[in-house]
């Protein structure tokens, strides 16, 4: 079977798609929503369909030409969350999220790829350990129907980049679209 008809994807957009992917997978109110299928038996297509909207986010951001908003995000998330998983967040945790996402489109776009190597290091051991499942046990066993949570989930996990927005050389951005 060879690749024709698909279109070859850059790697900083690659990177960038995976690195989305493991941030939501870092999530814990997503984790939750998805583990107790509080979207209905397709809240795992839900959460994949939520990797496609941010990237999408993030492209229509680059065609115009505008700079990404960690608050356009964090509307977005609260959105999907409320929308396909009848989660109202009180927690705040969108807003680290979207931080984290708006840090890693840029270190992506600069072709820094440290950040997403990371996350995928840092959830093929919470997956080794089996921690999303053990998260979703004991909200189980609380009686808990609610999102609980603080967002701690990014902390430490990212420094705070979004003030280094001139950072990166131009000539190495490589547009992600």
């Amino acid at each position: 079977m060879s690749g024709a008809g698909k279109a070859k994807i850059h790697p900083n957009k690659e990177a960038f798609i995976e690195g989305v992917d493991h941030i939501l997978a870092k999530w814990t109110a997503l984790s939750l929503a998805v583990a107790n299928s509080w979207g209905g038996p397709d809240s795992e297509e839900k959460r994949d369909n939520m990797v496609d909207e941010i990237v999408e986010y993030f492209d229509n951001v680059v065609l115009k030409k505008q700079t990404p908003e960690p608050t356009d995000l964090e509307e977005i998330l609260l959105d999907i969350m409320d929308e396909d998983f009848s989660i109202v967040l009180e927690d705040g945790s969108e807003k680290e999220v979207s931080k984290t996402l708006v840090a890693v489109y840029n270190e992506c776009r600069a072709g820094d790829f440290t950040t997403v190597d990371k996350l995928a290091d840092e959830r093929d051991a919470r997956e080794a350990r089996g921690d999303v499942s053990n998260a979703v046990q004991m909200s189980r066993a609380d009686g808990n129907a609610g999102v609980s949570g603080s967002g701690d989930e990014f902390s430490g996990s990212e420094e705070d980049e979004d003030e280094d927005e001139d950072g990166a050389d131009e000539d190495s951005d490589v547009e992600m679209n």
